[in-house]
């Protein structure tokens, strides 16, 4: 809102005054009108609220002043920037925060000044939820972005705001209507000025041209700029933004490769040697942030998809000066010795007993000591010893309808498969015979499969297929059906096989979602034909035959992504195999549900976070734009005395739940009994606090049921 008297022409003449009294400033502005005034959402007692709370300011809700500029913002080091802050503001009238301001001396990423300043509001709230929130147009709740103050021989000129949207996708770019809101907004809040739009994208860019909102185009006047200076060695990939979400889902890029891009992306999670953009970032942008903490090169050199066309592909040195950049090939112990000092320390995994045979139920696995539970998962690796151990607790005597029967087959007969099936490849040095298992030690061993990760997801697809077409032995097939028969009674009961290796569900190393599970039946498997449907489940098209479901579940040891975080946290790739777990296979349940014995997002918080999803979608690793139900539980006497709903379902309408209270207080009774017994043996560091997590199922009928359990370092 304009002050009184103050006219729209008023406030044009006053900017072109300002611009023309500072003729050293290259800035452009574009002032062809002025945007509505925004309502107010949110309660503006919110950041008070929150620091009366945590004993720190983590919001302001207005800058009135220069001292509360100083307090949320931190010196900027790029040449022309004073100071830099981050913003939210409301995209729409049910958001759940005020305009605001972060204090970035507290917290450097939105996502996690939401959880931890309103956890009540966005606890558990995921990365992937997170940008949904403050992206995509259908969902979201929040502008947000970068505030900077911009100088010119150092004093003050102008406030240069960023708004975020996925630079990939022209669709969601930010429209004209919404980029008014915002400049609206962040004026009403920002008392030093002038305030100015500062667009990062090629797409805001074309917005502006036909946008009357006042704008400073920094990329304009910056040839080079240096986020976090240093050497990185690796392979160099270059990718427009159009390629990088593919290349990412794809895994072909990782800690033993230097990114060049054409654009800055939004983020870039994946470990990387270093980066080098063609846009600017921004002090405080995801990439620049990630960059720091990791110690990893990372600049802006305009041009730069053009400029490192020569050096794609090659492994190079690659260095972000102060003011200038360098690179030059390098030899692979160069680049060895470089990518030793940048990994964490190394994890070592449970040593395999590859000479025991036994397939044991879950019921029948020794978890009474310490020394057996470390025996199981040297035998039947992490996932299904943790199960067993779990499911012998005094907690399920006499309770026997909130488990699955199962059994356990051990890693033994893995490494037979590995050991005795042959096929032939080549090197470099011409075709050989050698082992799936001899396969593995030569890729290791090789300079183009240790340096080059497109090489090494190549072969490790081969790899795999070979596995996976690959018949195992009838002795093992014929044990199977045995004791299938004996736990389940029948041929046609659909089961799950489930991976369970020595490097997953640890300590020290969680390893979700690396490797694969798949449904088995055993009637496909002695039908004698390959012909679908499913004896099992006539909706399955095809037959899922117990040798399909063990050289998948084998074969998924060597994803690329389980290979790349394994190198990554140093875990010796020869010393990992693959066991798997054997039980129920469900159907048409109700529900699926991630519960934390305590609140993972936040330090202070021990109310446990429950994540649950409708039917048979996934909550761990659901499609795009589906979000679970968010709920924290309280407990006082073992009994939970309070719930509080975060968020709702994507997939139900407002109001409507997933999980009623009824079921949250079944779900609570019997977690807690688990959370206060089951044992853990590993050594906890000092700085960590471990808490239990677990997935549930509902089951078509109603009946609730645990399926894994796994530490997790908060």
């Amino acid at each position: 809102m304009l002050p009184m008297g103050i006219t729209c022409a008023d406030l044009e003449i006053q900017m072109l005054r300002r611009i023309w009294i500072l003729p050293l400033l290259p800035i452009l502005f574009s002032i062809w009108g002025c945007a509505s005034s925004p309502s107010s959402n949110g309660e503006e007692t919110q950041c008070l609220e929150a620091e009366r709370r945590l004993g720190f300011v983590p919001c302001v809700h207005r800058v009135d002043s220069m001292e509360t500029w100083s307090v949320v913002s931190t010196p900027a080091a790029a040449p022309g920037q004073i100071r830099v802050s981050k913003y939210m503001v409301p995209a729409r009238a049910d958001a759940r925060l005020a305009g605001l301001f972060m204090n970035v001396n507290q917290y450097l990423y939105h996502l996690e000044f939401m959880v931890q300043a309103f956890p009540d509001l966005f606890s558990g709230l995921s990365s992937a939820e997170y940008v949904a929130l403050i992206q995509d147009p259908e969902q979201r709740e929040f502008f947000a972005g970068t505030v900077t103050e911009y100088a010119v021989g150092g004093e003050a000129v102008l406030y240069g705001y960023t708004v975020w949207d996925d630079p990939a996708v022209l669709e969601g770019t930010i429209s004209c209507a919404q980029l008014s809101q915002v400049h609206a907004e962040m004026e009403q809040r920002l008392e030093p000025e002038p305030v100015v739009f500062v667009p990062s994208t090629q797409n805001q860019r074309l917005v502006l041209k036909e946008c009357p909102v006042a704008s400073y185009d920094a990329d304009l006047f910056v040839k080079y700029q240096a986020y976090t200076t240093g050497v990185a060695y690796g392979t160099l990939r270059r990718y427009t933004l159009a390629e990088l979400q593919t290349a990412t889902e794809n895994a072909e890029f990782g800690w033993q490769d230097i990114l060049v891009l054409d654009e800055t992306p939004f983020d870039l999670e994946t470990v990387i040697s270093g980066a080098v953009t063609g846009t600017l970032q921004g002090e405080l942008s995801h990439l620049a942030i990630r960059s720091a903490s990791r110690g990893t090169p990372n600049c802006y050199v305009e041009g730069a998809y053009s400029v490192f066309s020569q050096w794609a592909g090659k492994l190079v040195r690659f260095e972000c000066g102060d003011t200038s950049w360098s690179i030059e090939e390098a030899s692979l112990d160069q680049a060895e010795a470089w990518w030793a000092s940048l990994k964490p320390a190394p994890i070592e995994v449970p040593t395999p007993d590859l000479g025991w045979d036994q397939m044991l139920g879950l019921l029948d696995l020794p978890t009474d000591s310490k020394e057996q539970r470390a025996l199981g998962i040297q035998r039947y690796g992490s996932k299904g010893a943790n199960l067993a151990t779990l499911y012998q607790l005094p907690a399920f005597d006499g309770r026997g309808q909130y488990s699955f029967p199962g059994f356990l087959i051990p890693f033994s007969y893995y490494q037979e498969f590995m050991d005795s099936h042959f096929w032939s490849i080549d090197l470099g040095n011409g075709p050989q015979e050698l082992s799936f298992a001899q396969t593995v030690a030569a890729y290791l061993q090789d300079a183009a499969f240790k340096s080059d990760n497109l090489i090494r997801r190549q072969r490790l697809e081969n790899l795999r297929a070979a596995m996976r077409s690959s018949l195992v032995d009838p002795l093992l097939i014929a044990a199977l059906t045995d004791k299938i028969r004996e736990v389940y009674g029948a041929d046609q009961v659909m089961v799950r096989f489930r991976s369970s290796s020595n490097a997953e569900d640890a300590l020290h190393f969680n390893g979700a979602g690396l490797y694969d599970s798949t449904s088995a039946c055993l009637a496909d498997e002695l039908d004698g034909d390959e012909v679908g449907p499913s004896h099992c489940d006539p909706d399955q098209s095809k037959e899922r035959s117990l040798n399909r479901a063990l050289t998948k579940v084998w074969a998924s040891l060597w994803n690329m992504g389980a290979f790349e975080e394994r190198a990554w946290y140093g875990i010796d790739h020869l010393q990992t195999a693959m066991g798997i777990l054997v039980n129920t296979r469900t159907k048409n349940e109700e529900a699926n549900i991630v519960a934390f014995s305590g609140n993972p997002t936040v330090a202070d918080d021990d109310r446990y976070l429950i994540n649950a999803q409708i039917g048979e979608l996934d909550v761990v690793s659901p499609p795009p734009g589906v979000f679970p139900e968010k709920l924290l539980l309280r407990f006082a006497g073992g009994s939970v005395t309070e719930i509080t709903r975060v968020s709702g379902s994507s997939e139900l309408p407002y109001g409507e739940q997933v999980l009623s209270d009824a079921q949250l207080q079944e779900l609570g009774d019997l977690f807690w009994q688990i959370a206060t017994s089951y044992p853990l043996d590993g050594q906890i560091p000092n700085d960590a606090t471990l808490l239990l997590d677990t997935e549930w199922k509902v089951q078509s009928g109603g009946q609730l049921v645990i399926k894994q359990i796994r530490p997790f370092l908060k």
